[in-house]
């Protein structure tokens, strides 16, 4: 240990004196660099303070010198040269500065500063960072780390341009669209309203575009329906060109589509309707929330439909497929069901044998099969001349497709997202990407976004709806092997399954001021300092916490400004 004495200045703050070879350290002595590639050496701002009995192995705590107290302060990153051991590591200030009494121990006229470093790791080479199995130790040099060796570092370097590093205000904040670990991991955005989750979801659509994804958009607000369209926000436009050197641009190749009968502020949108018959009937059951007795009733409806329709198709194929091409596709439609749950005289035509006690049953669940029409989202007598959603035209490199679903029931939303989660695993199962595509196209990466997902299923509807959450694991799980990622977006983190959460690596976790949310957050987030979730609280918009398989650390992220325009602010 050198016999390095602190010296304070008139107002208290400690300047460092040096009676030994340590100051070599600092210019030009032991090369603690870690290689080639290195940034270069900047001035000590602080020095590393002896471990007192509670100090855990993931920090630091350090005296803050005169000369370093204007660049001192949260979040900003450091590195810690340790001399004696040649070694040098990366850190991040997470506590700090605190200002503590004089004492005759610290000599301090009027007071002394401390902080808290996060010890990120340490450097190997200059250019990586490995886990370390030492920590530094006392009078290790801390110094402000340049900006431009983080990206390195911190493995913010891609195609994906997402904003800027807090703490690092000139380094931007980039991920790779060809690494597996980041997109196809799945993502997670969480913030309350006005936190600007939204925004930082709009710019992850925006960049996969770019890099040649396929985006899908469950529009469950309708805040995507203008994305054509560039940002008309005066401060968001300010911004992009005054931070990120960015202009307002729409998606060029975009697509609203929305329900038969439903409103939309989109200007050219296109009518879709979902059939019936492609969907699972477990998941139809939980949608439904079907009685047991309902559930075999369907189930022998649907089979006995099929069955029927089959055979007529068969007996007059040519003119049932003149008249209508989609009774010819699909076994059956919501329209039969309907018609054949119509009791009369005591006689059900899909149900040939039924019993008289099971007359209810047909009854009641033919009035939640009509309820689930009106909202003409399938196929019934109303949608008879709507196109199916059109799967394959979803799928073109750099096209974004938003489903506007916000002027419909629960149920019929629900039914709606669990199709096209569906349909799209379904056709990317039987597309690797890369394959020709009957419309002519290649097949893209897809991205898939469900805005606020905990609509869809909760903690509270799970114990229903298993089915459902079970079938979205499976599309999960082995979409991003077919690289099919899945965007979940939520206010309500707290209202989340966990099995969901299990699906997002990749997380943004912007302002969250409940408990109940960011005790869910931190208890399915590994790898986050506690004393980065202190600050969740108080971020402010477009500022977020970003986690990911891609990154050795989380790291703070103040999100760009979306160029496309959203519908409204939240």
């Amino acid at each position: 240990m050198s016999d390095k004495t602190p010296t304070y200045h008139d107002g208290g703050v400690q300047r460092f004196s040096r009676t030994d070879g340590l100051a070599e350290a600092e210019t030009g002595g032991p090369d603690v660099s870690n290689g080639p590639g290195a940034a270069p050496r900047g001035e000590t701002i602080a020095r590393v303070l002896p471990d007192e009995e509670e100090s855990g192995n993931g920090t630091v705590r350090v005296s803050v010198a005169a000369e370093g107290l204007a660049q001192f302060r949260r979040d900003l990153y450091v590195r810690i040269v340790d001399g004696d051991q040649n070694v040098a590591f990366l850190g991040r200030v997470v506590e700090g500065p605190y200002h503590r009494p004089p004492s005759s121990a610290n000599g301090a006229s009027r007071y002394w500063v401390v902080g808290i470093v996060e010890l990120m790791g340490e450097i190997e080479d200059g250019a990586r960072l490995k886990p370390t199995a030492v920590r530094p130790r006392p009078d290790s040099a801390v110094e402000v780390f340049s900006a431009g060796a983080l990206q390195a570092l911190l493995g913010i370097e891609g195609d994906l341009y997402l904003g800027r590093l807090i703490g690092g205000e000139a380094v931007g904040v980039r991920m790779q669209s060809s690494d597996k670990n980041f997109l196809p991991r799945n993502v997670g955005v969480f913030g309350t309203v006005g936190s600007g989750k939204s925004n930082t979801m709009q710019v992850l659509m925006e960049e996969a575009l770019q890099a040649g994804w396929a985006v899908v958009t469950i529009d469950v607000e309708g805040e995507y329906v203008r994305m054509g369209d560039p940002t008309d926000e005066r401060r968001m436009i300010e911004l992009l060109a005054s931070e990120h050197s960015l202009a307002p641009k729409g998606v060029d190749d975009y697509h609203v589509y929305v329900p038969a009968a439903a409103h939309t502020d989109a200007a050219s949108p296109l009518r879709f309707k979902v059939p019936i018959s492609a969907m699972q009937r477990e998941i139809v059951a939980d949608i439904l929330n079907f009685s047991e007795g309902q559930v075999r009733m369907f189930e022998a409806a649907t089979k006995q439909a099929s069955s029927r329709n089959e055979y007529l198709q068969r007996q007059d194929g040519r003119r049932r497929a003149a008249e209508d091409t989609s009774r010819v596709q699909r076994p059956y439609t919501l329209q039969d069901l309907i018609d054949g749950l119509q009791e009369s005289n005591q006689s059900v035509p899909l149900i040939p044998r039924i019993r008289p006690e099971d007359l209810p049953t047909a009854a009641s669940l033919r009035a939640k099969l009509t309820h689930l029409g009106r909202s003409n989202v399938l196929d019934w007598n109303a949608t008879e001349d709507v196109v199916e959603l059109p799967v394959d035209d979803l799928l073109f490199a750099g096209r974004l497709s938003v489903l506007d679903i916000s002027e419909t029931d629960d149920r019929s939303r629900n039914i709606a997202i669990a199709y096209t989660l569906q349909a799209l695993f379904e056709r990317i199962v039987q597309l690797p990407v890369g394959a020709r595509m009957p419309n002519g196209g290649v097949r893209p990466p897809l991205l898939v976004v469900v805005e606020e997902v905990h609509t869809f299923v909760s903690r509270a509807t799970v114990h229903r709806m298993r089915a459902v959450l079970d079938n979205l694991q499976v599309i999960s799980r082995r979409g991003r092997k077919r690289w099919m990622a899945l965007a979940l977006i939520s206010q309500q983190p707290n209202h989340v399954p966990d099995e969901l959460f299990e699906l997002a690596n990749t997380r943004f976790v912007h302002q969250m001021k409940s408990a109940s949310n960011l005790d869910t957050l931190k208890t399915t987030t590994g790898g986050v300092h506690d004393e980065l979730w202190s600050t969740v609280s108080t971020l402010g918009p477009g500022e977020c916490l970003f986690s990911s398989s891609s990154l050795p650390n989380a790291l703070l992220l103040s999100a760009r400004p979306a160029q496309s325009r959203r519908a409204f602010s939240r």
